[in-house]
C-alpha cells in the first residue's frame, strides 16, 4: 500500500494515522491553521525514530479524558514521557504536569526521562517543576503544606512504616485485654484487613465480622478505633492515612479540590490497572481538566491487595467521549510467545492483540516432569547448558506462581552451586527454619563449630544464648563430648552422634526432621506448618540427591564472596507477581500443573480471571525461550495433569530430570 504524500494528507490523518504514513515535507495550506497536524508535525520531526505510529498518535493527543490500552512490552513507558515532553514542548509549564506512578523507581525513571527530552526547554521560573510520584509520596507533599487542614496536630507528623504500625496494634489490644499472640487478633491480621477496607472502600464491619466471625466483630472494630485513637495522640499517620486524608479533604473541602485541579490541569495515570477504589477517589477528587491513564488490564494482578480491574476496563463508560488508544506493538517477545499470551486472555473484555514488532523468531517448550525435584533438576540443568554455550545467567529467571513452588528448586540451586537472586519472599537459606535445620547438620558434620552450636541449642525451650554460649565453653574438646547439656537438650549429643552415623544423606535428613519437628512446633506456633513444609521438601530433596553432606552444606554456604555472585552471574527466581514489569531472554515457568495453577481457591469467574491474567503476565516476560513445566505429581504427592489455562493442544513432553531427554510425546489436552 503506498503511503500518504503531502498532496492527499489533511489534519484528519492525526487521528487515522497509520503504518502506511509517510511525512510530507509540508502541508497543504489548507491545514496549516490546524494545531492538531501542526502539532503532530512538529513532533514527528523531532523524534521521527522514536516513535511507532500507535504511540505517536497518542502523543498528539489533547482529549480531555484519554485511555491508552498499552500491552505488555510495547512502549508504555517512553509513549507516557513523550506525551509529557510534548505538552511542555509545546507551552505548558512543567509544573501544571502531574503523573501518578505506582512505584519509586517508575517515578524516578519517568522524571529523568522526560528531563532529558526536554533539556532545552527553560524553565519558568524556580518552582517550574514536573511532579512525578506515587500515590502516596504526592499525598506526603501535600499534607506537610497543610497538616492542619488534613486534621493532624502539625506538618511536624511522622510516617510509619508496617513494622512500626503493628506496634502501635498491639498498644490497641492491650487496651481492650485482647492478647496480641492470639491467632485471632494478631497484629498482621488486624492490619492487613484494616489496610484492605481503606483501600477498598469497604464497610469496616462487614469486613471484620467476615474476617474474625460476628461473635468477634465488636471487639475487633474497638481495637481498630484504639489503633485510630493512638495514631492521632502520637501525631503518626500510617501509609493508608496518606491517601485516606488526602481523598477525605477532597470530599469535604471543594476549595481544595478546585485549587489542586488549577495546579495540575494535566494528569497522567501510568499503571491504571493497579488503581484501587481509594485510589479512584482521589482522581475523582482531582478531576483534571485533562487526564491521560495508562494501562493493561490482563496485568491486572493485585485484586488480594484490593486493586480493581473494573477501573480500567469501564473507563469509557465513566467518562463518555473519552478517547481509547490501543498500543499492540510488542518489542519484547518473539511471535510464539505473544501468541500463547493472547490465547491466555483471548476470553477477557479488555483483551489486546498483540503482535511482535522483533522480526526473530521464538522457542516455546512445553515440558513434563515426575516429580517437583525431577523439574528442579531438569531446569538447573537447562540453565547450565546455556551457560557453558556462553548465555549470561542474568538473562534467566524462573517463575512461579507462589513463592512455595520455589523451595524445591532452590535445594536445588544450591545443593548445584547456581547462583541466584530471589524476588518474592527470602530466599530459601535465609528462612529461619532452614538456618536452624542447617545449624544441626553443620554440628553433624563439624563437632568444633560452636556458632552451628550456639544456634541448635538456642532451639530448645529454656535455653537462651547466655546458658548455651556457657555449655558450649564447657565442651572444649568437642561438642559431642558427654556431660551435662542443659535442660531440654540432655540427649542433644547422642543424637547427632546417630545422625552422623546414618548411611546417605536421605537418611540423615530424615532421623533430624524427626528430631526437630517438636522443637518447630513449640517455637514457630503460628507458621509451624507452613514451615514444616519447607522442611518436608528439603528432605525430600535430600533422599533423591547423590552427594554427601559436605557437598549439601557448601551449597547452602553463606556470604560466598566470589565472583560468581556478582549480579551478571547470577539468574533470578521470583514469583509471577514480583517478577511484573521485568523481562529476560530465557524464562522458565515451573509449577504449572492443574493443582498449582489457577490457584485452587479460585473457584469464581472474577478469581479465574485474575489467575489468567497472572499466567498472561508470566509469559510475556520473555524475550526469546519460554519453558512451561508441571510435575506429573505435585509436591504433596498428589497426581495433576497440565494447567487448563494453557492451551489444549499444546506439545507436552515427558522428560528424563537426569538428561532432559525426552522419554515419549504427550498431548495433554485441558480445558
Amino acid at each position: 500500500m503506498q503511503g500518504k504524500n503531502s498532496e492527499s494528507f489533511c489534519c484528519n490523518d492525526v487521528l487515522n494515522f497509520s503504518s502506511d504514513f509517510v511525512l510530507p515535507n509540508e502541508l497543504p495550506d489548507g491545514c496549516l491553521s490546524c494545531p492538531k497536524s501542526s502539532r503532530f508535525l512538529t513532533f514527528l520531526r523531532f523524534h521521527p525514530m522514536h516513535l511507532n505510529p500507535a504511540q505517536a498518535r497518542v502523543v498528539a493527543a489533547r482529549e480531555k479524558r484519554l485511555l491508552v490500552l498499552a500491552g505488555a512490552g510495547t512502549g508504555k513507558t517512553a509513549t507516557s514521557v513523550h506525551w509529557v515532553a510534548d505538552l511542555i514542548r509545546n507551552g505548558t509549564p512543567r509544573s501544571a504536569i502531574l503523573m501518578i506512578t505506582f512505584t519509586r523507581k517508575a517515578a524516578s525513571e519517568m522524571a529523568h526521562r522526560v528531563e532529558r527530552l526536554i533539556s532545552n526547554v527553560p524553565k519558568r521560573g524556580a518552582h517550574d517543576t514536573l511532579t512525578v510520584g506515587t500515590y502516596h509520596a504526592v499525598a506526603s507533599i501535600l499534607l506537610r503544606q497543610s497538616a492542619e487542614g488534613f486534621g493532624l496536630l502539625n506538618g511536624r507528623f511522622t510516617t510509619i512504616d508496617e513494622s512500626e504500625a503493628q506496634s502501635i496494634w498491639k498498644s490497641a489490644l492491650k487496651q481492650c485485654s485482647v492478647d496480641s499472640k492470639s491467632p485471632l487478633f494478631s497484629p498482621g491480621k488486624l492490619h492487613s484487613n484494616y489496610s484492605l477496607v481503606r483501600n477498598t472502600c469497604a464497610d469496616l464491619e462487614a469486613r471484620l465480622a467476615d474476617s474474625f466471625g460476628g461473635n468477634y466483630m465488636d471487639q475487633a472494630v474497638r481495637v481498630v478505633r484504639n489503633y485510630e485513637e493512638l495514631k492521632r495522640a502520637a501525631n503518626v499517620v500510617d501509609y493508608d492515612d496518606l491517601l485516606v486524608l488526602w481523598a477525605q479533604r477532597m470530599g469535604r473541602d471543594p476549595e481544595y479540590a478546585a485549587k489542586l485541579r488549577a495546579r495540575w490541569p494535566y494528569v497522567l495515570v501510568d499503571e491504571m490497572q493497579d488503581n484501587n477504589q481509594l485510589n479512584q477517589l482521589i482522581l475523582d477528587g482531582l478531576n483534571p481538566e485533562h487526564l491521560l491513564v495508562v494501562g493493561d488490564a490482563n496485568q491486572s494482578i493485585y485484586g488480594f491487595r484490593g486493586s480493581d480491574v473494573s477501573l480500567i476496563v469501564d473507563f469509557p463508560r465513566k467518562h463518555q467521549g473519552a478517547q481509547i488508544l490501543r498500543l499492540e506493538d510488542n518489542y519484547r517477545s518473539g511471535q510464539a510467545i505473544l501468541d500463547l499470551a493472547n490465547d491466555i486472555v483471548s476470553k477477557e473484555e479488555a483483551a489486546l492483540t498483540l503482535r511482535s514488532a522483533k522480526g526473530s523468531e521464538a522457542v516455546l517448550d512445553y515440558r513434563m516432569y515426575l516429580t517437583p525435584q525431577d523439574e528442579a533438576n531438569g531446569l538447573v540443568a537447562w540453565v547450565k547448558e546455556g551457560v557453558l554455550g556462553g548465555k549470561k545467567p542474568k538473562e534467566y529467571a524462573v517463575l512461579a506462581r507462589s513463592s512455595r513452588f520455589l523451595t524445591i528448586l532452590e535445594i536445588a540451586l544450591n545443593y548445584h552451586q547456581v547462583p541466584y537472586k530471589k524476588y518474592g519472599g527470602q530466599t530459601l537459606a535465609d528462612s529461619a527454619e532452614v538456618k536452624d535445620f542447617i545449624s544441626f547438620l553443620r554440628v553433624v558434620h563439624n563437632p568444633h563449630d560452636r556458632i552451628a552450636m550456639l544456634r541448635a541449642l538456642t532451639q530448645f525451650p529454656g535455653i537462651g544464648e547466655g546458658t548455651a554460649a556457657k555449655a558450649i565453653m564447657a565442651h572444649q574438646d568437642g561438642l559431642f563430648d558427654e556431660g551435662v547439656w542443659p535442660g531440654a537438650a540432655a540427649d542433644l549429643p547422642v543424637w547427632l552422634q546417630e545422625i552422623r552415623k546414618a548411611p546417605n544423606l536421605g537418611q540423615m535428613g530424615l532421623m533430624l526432621q524427626e528430631r526437630i519437628r517438636p522443637l518447630i512446633l513449640a517455637n514457630y506456633a503460628k507458621e509451624a506448618e507452613e514451615r514444616l513444609g519447607t522442611i518436608n521438601a528439603l528432605v525430600n530433596s535430600m533422599e533423591k540427591m547423590d552427594g554427601d553432606l559436605v557437598t549439601f552444606l557448601d551449597g547452602f554456604a553463606i556470604d560466598r564472596k566470589t565472583d560468581e555472585f556478582h549480579p551478571d552471574n547470577a539468574i533470578t527466581v521470583s514469583t509471577i507477581h514480583s517478577a511484573k514489569g521485568l523481562e529476560w531472554d530465557n524464562v522458565w515457568l515451573i509449577g504449572a500443573g492443574s493443582t498449582q495453577m489457577p490457584h485452587p481457591r479460585a473457584q469464581f469467574e472474577k478469581d479465574l480471571s485474575e489467575e489468567r491474567r497472572l499466567l498472561y503476565v508470566a509469559v510475556t516476560r520473555a524475550r526469546s525461550h519460554l519453558v512451561i513445566s508441571f510435575p506429573s505429581e505435585n509436591e504433596r504427592r498428589q497426581g495433576q495433569t497440565a494447567c487448563r489455562m494453557l492451551p489444549n493442544n499444546a506439545p507436552w513432553k515427558y522428560c528424563k530430570a537426569e538428561s532432559g531427554i525426552v522419554r515419549s510425546p504427550m498431548m495433554m489436552g485441558r480445558r
